[in-house]
């Protein structure tokens, strides 16, 4: 299935996360911070008490400021098969309204070494097998 040209749609992929598949996960490049939402986080199953303490405030999820509940590493599986990786990735939890299960920011980003192209909606990062791809999801954007 291609890509309809022309269009500006965000980057949202399906990520393994928890031994799930988390379908709706935006990629921001234009944000530090990986963020699971409540409603995510919940059905999950993860328990509150899992939860560590997060000292800061966050901005620009709303306009006034918002308290997270937490952070949380969780293992996060990129791609498929054999050209995929798994990071642990560092999730602060926010009890707010978002059309998306998760957030990866430009730090995790960094971390995994990958290379964004929203035009094409598509991400590569290298993994040991080679290069993995991974395309966004149009009509989830």
């Amino acid at each position: 299935m291609g890509i309809i040209s022309g269009h500006d749609d965000l980057m949202v992929i399906t990520i393994i996360l928890a031994n799930a598949n988390l379908h709706r996960t935006l990629i921001d490049q234009g944000n530090s911070a990986d963020i699971l939402f409540k409603i995510t986080f919940d059905k999950l199953s993860l328990q509150e008490k899992e939860l560590r303490a997060y000292p800061n405030s966050l901005f620009r999820l709303e306009d006034a400021p918002i308290q997270p509940l937490g952070f949380i590493s969780l293992h996060t599986t990129f791609g498929k098969g054999v050209r995929s990786r798994t990071l642990s990735i560092d999730y602060i939890v926010v009890d707010v309204s978002s059309a998306y299960n998760a957030l990866i920011g430009w730090t995790m980003l960094n971390q995994l070494t990958a290379v964004v192209s929203t035009p094409h909606l598509c991400m590569k990062f290298p993994t040991p097998e080679g290069i993995a791809t991974i395309k966004g999801d149009q009509k989830l954007a």
